[in-house]
């Protein structure tokens, strides 16, 4: 099986990425989407509420939750000093915006390159690696694909050459929940500083294990979703066994984002359980 792609960013030491450690552990903002949406939490203290209650000094964001901020680069400098005095570090924004990128339309997909930039900027201050964007929009797959392909090439030399991240594509929708089809994107674009995001629980009825072995060849960042746990602790939508292996077999190392999506416990519960499942099956991996 093919090694997951180049990246032109280097995350985590080797220490952290040795062996016994080949993934580093990170935790999604979305998990606490009910309690950012409430006001429970305030974002500024969402790097605060994952070091102290779950211990992992690795995070990820989404532009969703606070998209009045773009272009806001204070905030986004006191979000950085929030993780820097916590010892934690910044990795991955997931990122939506208005206009498609996979547009039919040349202009629109101009405009969704532009809609990016405030959130490149916002990763840059954080001093993450990429930001994930969105292909999903409905038509004809072999059309859609030339679209996905346009847009990204537009995309990546913007993110690359000019804030220093990369560019990576999720499972999330339409077409882009075909492993075969993202993977057919990922050798049209033929970027290194684009590649994918393979999410466990994306793939709305397709194969998710074929669908996460297809697209890690090009994994920059995998995402460990989790819902809902037995009283072994086994996540019950999908296999974390057979999931991991393949994302070890892929020759991937480096950081696993936990996106808990569950509703019976607390999200700090919900990332402690996943957190568990994921060392238990890495120590049987060896």
């Amino acid at each position: 099986m093919a090694s997951a792609a180049p990246s032109i960013f280097s995350f985590g030491s080797a220490a952290e990425t040795d062996s016994e450690t080949w993934l580093t552990l990170a935790v999604q903002q979305y998990s606490f989407n009910r309690q950012l949406r409430s006001g429970e939490l305030l974002i500024l203290d969402y790097p605060k509420t994952v070091v102290e209650g779950t211990g992992i000094k690795v995070l990820e964001y989404f532009n969703g939750h606070m998209e009045n901020r773009a272009g806001n680069t204070d905030y986004f400098r006191e979000l950085r000093k929030r993780t820097d005095d916590l010892g934690a570090v910044n990795t991955m924004m997931l990122c939506r915006s208005e206009a498609a990128l996979d547009s039919p339309d040349p202009k629109e997909r101009e405009r969704a390159v532009e809609e990016y930039r405030p959130w490149l900027e916002a990763m840059k201050i954080l001093g993450g690696q990429c930001i994930r964007v969105d292909v999903r929009s409905p038509g004809d797959p072999e059309e859609q694909k030339r679209h996905a392909v346009a847009g990204l090439q537009a995309l990546t030399p913007v993110a690359t050459d000019e804030y220093g991240l990369e560019i990576v594509v999720e499972n999330h929708g339409n077409h882009s929940s075909n492993g075969a089809w993202v993977a057919e994107v990922m050798k049209q674009v033929d970027l290194v500083g684009c590649g994918t995001l393979p999410d466990f629980q994306n793939f709305n009825g397709y194969d998710p294990y074929l669908g996460v072995e297809e697209m890690m060849p090009w994994a920059k960042i995998v995402c460990a979703k989790s819902k809902k746990f037995d009283e072994q602790g086994n996540e019950v939508n999908v296999d974390y066994r057979r999931m991991l292996k393949i994302v070890k077999d892929s020759g991937y190392r480096g950081s696993i984002g936990i996106e808990f999506e569950g509703h019976d416990i607390s999200p700090v519960e919900g990332i402690n359980a996943t957190k568990r499942l994921i060392e238990k099956v890495m120590k049987e991996l060896g």
